[in-house]
């Protein structure tokens, strides 16, 4: 090889190299904030994605962000920790996607780690009134961006009268069952189901209408959905990978399945049982809660009382609910001396996360394909619908568990956010704030949590 091929070859190396890092460098400065930020749960952190990476950066159009979060929320797993997995996918590639994850989520879990390493004959009931009076503010402003999102997504994605109805009936359904987690994937097959049979009518009533006018059986062409320029966003592997990567969490299930009924190595037990719960659950963060509950506490692995403590801190911390498994990890293994402590905690936080990025993962390059598909441009607009929908749902569920202390200090919540006006006022100010006056949404959140903590002093 000639001098000459060698240096283009080690120029090409490097501009390889420096696209790596400045990809890395923007993930790392996009997302190191938001893990200190999420207050108010997978709701709140949809808002938070919505507004950054769509609103902000212009990563990717609402109506690509709507299409993502549809499918996370029909998929086993976190679903706000997918959609920012999948965002940085798209963005950037796998590895920069993986980064973006651990950036999100490694804060968050390493506190819970450590708690879980040390909490022992402790309850919920000994956190002090303050951290929950500033936990109520916080809250507050996260219904109030929620409620921005939600109205943001219908203002650009339900256009049409049809996909207005679709939003509102999963609207109806949602906050109307929403003890049933499960239902989310449902409604997006009704989604898109429903804007299938609308296009179907459109194009028979078109093709009677063109026979009787002109006598051709042939259907006028209908518009088109476009993505707003989404077409040119690809991935860094194949359909066969995506294919590859489902077979692949299949064998792992029913791998842990086995490993859970037979094995007598607590390390594999507790991976198997993670790995087991990460794939099962539908809903995200509601959902897992309970499900831990069932397979951490009534098997006797660990206490209720420490159990409720590192519940009580998840609802007041920022980031995924699903960290809550570090600690969990950490409970169970803390008999063991404080390093297994810890390994428990690394092994049930990969353990519950790792199923879901899989899948999600997989997912990805055959929607991709099929997505541009003029056929799948018509469903994924009611699919989209049916995501506006879910997005009120959850404005709704936050505001019913907003506070967890009244304004007098009265416990036992969580409370309606509507059975304390100064809390209302606060979604109302960070809603208009936020949505007219372009005040960022971390300080509104941030605002929202000093007039709780005002409101403490007060009381």
């Amino acid at each position: 090889m000639s001098t000459e091929h060698v240096e283009k070859a080690d120029e090409m190396t490097t501009l390889v190299e420096e696209n790596k890092t400045n990809c890395f460098w923007e993930i790392f400065t996009n997302y190191w904030p938001l893990p200190f930020i999420s207050f108010g749960g997978p709701p709140m952190h949809v808002a938070l994605f919505h507004d950054k990476f769509v609103n902000k950066n212009e990563w990717l159009s609402d109506r690509m962000f709507a299409e993502i979060f549809a499918i996370s929320a029909s998929l086993p797993g976190p679903a706000s920790t997918q959609l920012g997995y999948t965002v940085a996918l798209i963005r950037s590639g796998v590895c920069a996607a993986i980064f973006a994850f651990l950036i999100w989520s490694v804060p968050g879990a390493l506190f819970l780690a450590l708690l879980g390493s040390f909490v022992g004959g402790t309850s919920s009931s000994d956190l002090p009134d303050w951290v929950l009076f500033v936990e109520d503010g916080l809250a507050s402003a996260a219904v109030a961006l929620v409620a921005m999102a939600a109205f943001n997504l219908a203002n650009k994605l339900c256009v049409k009268s049809y996909a207005k109805v679709i939003a509102l009936i999963v609207f109806c359904f949602g906050i109307s069952f929403q003890e049933i987690h499960w239902l989310s994937p449902v409604y997006m097959i009704f989604g898109g189901l429903l804007a299938f049979l609308k296009h179907r009518c459109d194009e028979n009533k078109s093709r009677e209408k063109n026979h009787i006018e002109n006598g051709n059986c042939e259907p006028t062409k209908i518009e088109e959905a476009e993505f707003e320029g989404d077409d040119d966003i690809s991935f860094s592997y194949s359909r066969s990978t995506g294919y590859v990567l489902l077979l692949l969490w299949l064998a792992l299930l029913f791998g842990a399945i086995l490993l859970k009924e037979t094995s007598d190595i607590m390390q594999l037990q507790l991976l198997s049982t993670f790995f087991y719960v990460g794939s099962i659950i539908f809903g995200g963060g509601p959902v897992v809660i309970p499900l831990l509950y069932t397979y951490v506490v009534v098997p006797g692995w660990a206490d209720s009382s420490s159990f409720l403590l590192g519940l009580a801190v998840i609802n007041s911390m920022p980031g995924p609910n699903f960290n809550f498994a570090a600690f969990c990890g950490a409970l169970v293994m803390r008999p063991f001396g404080f390093a297994q402590s810890l390994l428990g905690a690394v092994i049930a936080w990969f353990g519950i996360f790792c199923p879901g990025l899989m899948v999600k993962t997989g997912i990805l390059p055959l929607w991709r394909h099929y997505r541009g598909f003029p056929l799948m441009q018509k469903v994924f607009e009611g699919v989209n619908a049916a995501a506006v929908g879910l997005v009120f749902t959850a404005t709704f569920q936050l505001s019913q568990k907003a506070l967890a202390i009244k304004a007098d200090g009265t416990l036992g919540g969580p409370f309606q956010l509507g059975s304390e006006p100064i809390f209302v006022a606060v979604a109302a100010v960070t809603f208009v704030g936020v949505r007219y006056m372009s005040i960022p949404p971390p300080i509104a959140v941030v605002g929202g949590g000093v007039v709780g903590l005002a409101q403490y002093f007060v009381h």
